[in-house]
């Protein structure tokens, strides 16, 4: 939990605190234990410790900077900043070498040997020995995303189908946005208001779509007056996005920026390898 920086009593030194403000009220300089002056300051010092507690709740929570994760919800509302949800991995199982043209209906539950299941989207007939049916996966999340060829075997036995198929371009499955990645693009919106077009812009539309972490702008990227914006992805192997998530991102930018759809250029990160050796020094 964030330190709010706000000083607030213990318990003990309320009591101490009222008890004291009490007797020399009441002229008194004997503290009896069962003195009236004694159950005052314990009953007091209760309440106003609990005003303290609420008062540090509220100094904690009032901005997003250290806010709880509820109220990190009210916050992003108020800027139009929501939370990235968490995206199912879709695309495909195969099969080849099929003999005839067997079917395999939608709804169809296949799962890997991880017990992570998909479900078939469409019915799809065998055709020239290759069965291609597209699949979802059922629950949301990178768990979902599947190395190509990797066996994904059908949970109920179908004629004419083997049981064990093949991923293929099963991808683009995502979690649900991390808080502190939240909590950081909900900052922006504070620091740059938006400015119908302005650099911070294009870097905030387009970290709005899921997968994108980060962004850069380019002024005057073909020539004056276009805009170049490069995204990258949080993957630490591969951190340049595929080609279906630019798009996504440019069609996300156009609706919302001043310059014409001829200028505006959404592309990949280049990753660029850098050798590095290390020399051990020996222990002397």
């Amino acid at each position: 939990m964030a330190d709010s920086q706000f000083a607030r009593p213990e318990l003990p030194q309320l009591i101490a605190t009222i008890r004291s403000d009490l007797l020399t009220r009441f002229q008194e300089d004997v503290l009896l234990r069962r003195m009236d002056a004694e159950v005052y300051a314990r009953v007091q010092a209760a309440a106003v410790h609990t005003l303290y507690g609420y008062i540090d709740y509220l100094a904690r929570n009032m901005l997003p900077d250290m806010c709880d994760e509820d109220w990190l919800y009210r916050h992003a509302r108020i800027k139009r900043c929501p939370r990235k949800d968490a995206v199912a991995a879709a695309g495909y199982v195969r099969w080849d070498g099929i003999s005839g043209t067997p079917t395999l209906p939608a709804g169809t539950q296949i799962q890997r040997d991880d017990q992570v299941t998909f479900t078939t989207l469409q019915t799809v007939k065998a055709s020239g020995g290759l069965l291609r049916v597209p699949v979802i996966a059922d629950v949301a999340g990178t768990a979902g995303n599947t190395d190509d060829g990797t066996a994904l075997r059908l949970g109920t036995p179908i004629t004419g189908i083997p049981s064990t198929g093949y991923a293929d371009t099963l991808t683009g499955g995502d979690d649900t946005e991390e808080l502190e990645t939240w909590r950081a693009r909900v900052m922006e919106r504070y620091y740059w208001i938006p400015q119908g077009g302005a650099d911070p812009d294009y870097v905030i539309w387009a970290k709005e779509i899921v997968g994108i972490t980060r962004a850069w702008t380019f002024r005057h990227y073909k020539g004056t007056g276009t805009v170049g914006v490069m995204v990258a992805t949080s993957n630490p192997v591969n951190p340049a996005p595929g080609d279906d998530l630019v798009k996504a991102v440019r069609d996300h930018i156009l609706p919302l920026a001043p310059v014409a759809g001829g200028g505006l250029f959404v592309f990949a990160a280049t990753e660029k390898s850098i050798p590095v050796t290390v020399a051990l020094a020996k222990d002397t």
